[in-house]
């Protein structure tokens, strides 16, 4: 079960969002990221709504923060969790710069947060090591 902290979380936006952009073009998932997830009557009399593509950027958000704590650690499964998350940052790069149904502010904002992720783990792991090691 060591493994599963071996896994960055924000493979699962990524994948959520990539589930529905293969089979759409940019302007049917354009329009499925606008469609209202939630809808409330606020006490102040305001309508509040939130959008598919909010409710996915929301969760990526949450998840990063789960990864910034997770990368406080320093175990292995960090370090290998550190190495995919990059390598996760990657492809979803390199998607988002050659399909057009990865060109959305929603995806860029959840490969931002890959990179944010992994930087925080690489600059956590750094300074952790730097403590670990004693010089003579």
């Amino acid at each position: 079960m060591k493994w599963l902290r071996a896994i960055p979380l924000l493979l699962f936006p990524a994948i959520l969002y990539g589930a529905v952009a293969v089979t759409m073009d940019h302007g049917a998932i354009r329009a499925s990221l606008d469609e209202v997830f939630l809808a409330l009557n606020l006490p102040s009399g305001a309508l509040f709504t939130l959008t598919r593509g909010h409710a996915l950027t929301m969760l990526a958000a949450g998840l990063l923060f789960l990864e910034i704590v997770k990368s406080t650690s320093t175990s292995t499964a960090s370090l290998v969790e550190n190495v995919l998350a990059f390598l996760v940052f990657i492809a979803s790069f390199i998607l988002f710069l050659l399909n057009p149904a990865f060109g959305t502010i929603e995806f860029a904002l959840i490969m931002t947060m890959m990179l944010i992720d992994f930087m925080a783990g690489f600059i956590v792991m750094t300074i952790s090591s730097r403590r670990d090691v004693s010089w003579a």
